[in-house]
Parts: C-alpha cells; structure tokens; sequence
C-alpha cells in the first residue's frame, strides 16, 4: 500500500496555479517515484537518494566539511545553476561553496518537499542563515535535481535564490527585483 501524499497547508492559491496532486492521474505504486512533504531525514531507507543530497547538504554546505564533496561527487560531476560557471572546470567545488558559506552566518537547511526516482532525485530547500554583518536572521529557498550513479551525484541543477540572498546581505538594495522588473537598472 503506497505512503498517502502530505499536501502542504495552503492559505492562497493563485488562480494560475496548477491542479492538485490528487485531481490528478494515479498511477500505480511500482512505477510511481518515491515523494514526501516534507522530507524526513531519519528514514534514510525509504528515499535513499534524497538521504544522499541531504547529506551533502548537511556536511557541505551547513558544516563546511569539504572532505564530503569528494566523498558525494566526482570530479567528473556535471554541474549546472547560477554557481556553474564559478565551479567548473578550473575551480574546485569546494572553493565555490568556502566563498559563499564566508557570506553568511551559521545555516540549516530543511528539505520542504522531496522526490525521487530510479536515479533521479528533485528537492525544494530552505536555507535559514544571517547575514554575519548585523546578525539579522533570514531565508532563501531553491530547488535542486541531480542524477546519482554509483551512489555519488554524477550530475546537478541548482536553482536558488541568490537575488535575496545578496539583498539580505546588502549587497544589492532592497527590492532590487521589483526594480529590475520595471525595467530601470540599479545603481
């Protein structure tokens, strides 16, 4: 009998917004990918893709432990996102993620929802850090999807929101992407 799906508690729907999970075609259990709103880390068992990307996560990226990206990637690993052209080919990874983690203050991060297939495993984050400057406490979120091989990521898509990010940070100014969106440059 498959897991039920947890719907996340929504107080507004965009009109735009796609159909729910259950309007749609079901199908059966062996060909339907593992999901969980949200993740739990300690059934490593039933998602074993999604335990591999969190902890990546957990010891790259909120522990600084640069031992575990040889250990989760190859050098080989295709990657793919806003940080790619920094990480790839003449910079070590590792390097890419000591300059953003000297950005930002201690982080955890909170798979929100989770799926994954025979090799194929997608993630909704979120990142709760503060900026080190004035310790003032805020988020981020994105997406990520990477193929496993091998049990090691062979190739990942990174989506986050560094917009916020670096206006949290005050490196760009408040509502920089509504003024982006009007078309005026910032200054």
């Amino acid at each position: 009998m498959p897991k039920p799906i947890i719907e996340p508690e929504i107080t507004a729907v965009s009109p735009r917004r796609a159909a729910p999970a259950h309007d749609l075609p079901q199908h059966s259990a062996e060909c339907a990918p593992a999901m969980a709103v949200p993740f739990d880390s300690a059934c490593p068992a039933e998602m074993p893709l999604t335990r591999l990307l969190h902890y990546w996560f957990e010891e790259v990226w909120c522990k600084g432990n640069m031992d575990a990206v040889a250990e989760v990637m190859t050098p080989d690993t295709l990657i793919y996102g806003a940080i790619s052209a920094l990480a790839e080919p003449e910079c070590d990874y590792g390097e890419v993620v000591a300059a953003l983690r000297n950005l930002l203050g201690p982080m955890t991060v909170t798979f929100t929802h989770a799926m994954e297939t025979a090799n194929w495993v997608t993630v909704r984050l979120l990142v709760r850090t503060s900026n080190p400057s004035d310790g003032m406490p805020f988020q981020i979120t994105g997406q990520v999807m990477a193929r496993v091989a091998d049990g090691r990521i062979a190739e990942l898509h990174s989506n986050m929101d560094y917009f916020r990010m670096f206006e949290k940070l005050g490196q760009l100014p408040p509502e920089a992407f509504a003024v982006c969106m009007t078309g005026e440059r910032l200054k």
